[in-house]
């Protein structure tokens, strides 16, 4: 399992995961762009497929083909098989979530991690990896109402939190206590996470913070959870 958590940041906020994510790519081969969590009445598609382009071309590559709703559905698992990893854009967790289990992509992203492809999830596209989406409740209004907010659940029973900020640790222990939520890791726009089958590692410049039972505590870059 290759899986690479933004917090939400792009550009310098997120050099180190960009970089650390390139460098596990068979570059052989396209990266799957899945960004349908986006308003596109503020963000249209194209403009989002020339963002990412431009995100990672200065650092090498930019060999991206952009799936959205039309493309996705009725997909299966071979039909992946043409891409070296997957990038999920953020945005609206909730239509996230419901879209990608009704398309059938959510279970194709499950095996697609078994299968050691590298996954990339930046904000809304980081949450939906973890245990819940609970915490999107935070920021993200649940139009599509779903009620069912279980996620691939591939961080070892943690949810995540992104764009994180000091201001925030109140909210998340009331989120924590409200919600019954046991763990969660919580990541600033400037850091992300590494997921292997073994380890949970903080990818820098800044720290990520760890949320379980009433503590919290920092974890550096470069350091295991």
């Amino acid at each position: 399992m290759k899986l690479f958590l933004s917090g939400g940041g792009s550009g310098s906020d997120s050099i180190h995961l960009d970089q650390k994510y390139i460098q596990a790519l068979n570059s052989n081969k396209p990266v799957l762009y899945i960004p349908i969590a986006i308003d596109t009445q503020r963000h249209p598609y194209q403009e989002c497929l020339k963002w990412i382009r431009g995100q990672f071309q200065p650092l090498g590559f930019d060999n991206f083909i952009m799936w959205t709703e039309n493309e996705l559905r009725g997909k299966n698992l071979k039909d992946f098989e043409q891409f070296g990893g997957i990038y999920i854009g953020g945005g609206n967790t909730f239509k996230l979530l419901k879209e990608l289990k009704e398309f059938g992509t959510f279970e194709i992203l499950k095996n697609l991690a078994q299968k050691d492809v590298p996954i990339y999830g930046g904000s809304a596209g980081a949450i939906i990896l973890a245990r819940t989406i609970i915490p999107a409740l935070s920021a993200d209004s649940n139009d599509v109402k779903i009620t069912d907010f279980s996620a691939l659940d591939l961080l070892r029973g943690y949810d995540i939190w992104c764009h994180y900020k000091d201001v925030m640790d109140e909210k998340i222990y009331k989120y924590t206590s409200e919600h019954n939520l046991k763990k969660i890791i919580s990541i600033p726009e400037s850091a992300g996470l590494y997921v292997t089958e073994n380890t949970i590692e903080a990818v820098g410049p800044s720290e990520i913070f760890v949320f379980m039972s009433g503590v919290k505590r920092n974890v550096r870059p470069s350091k295991n959870i």
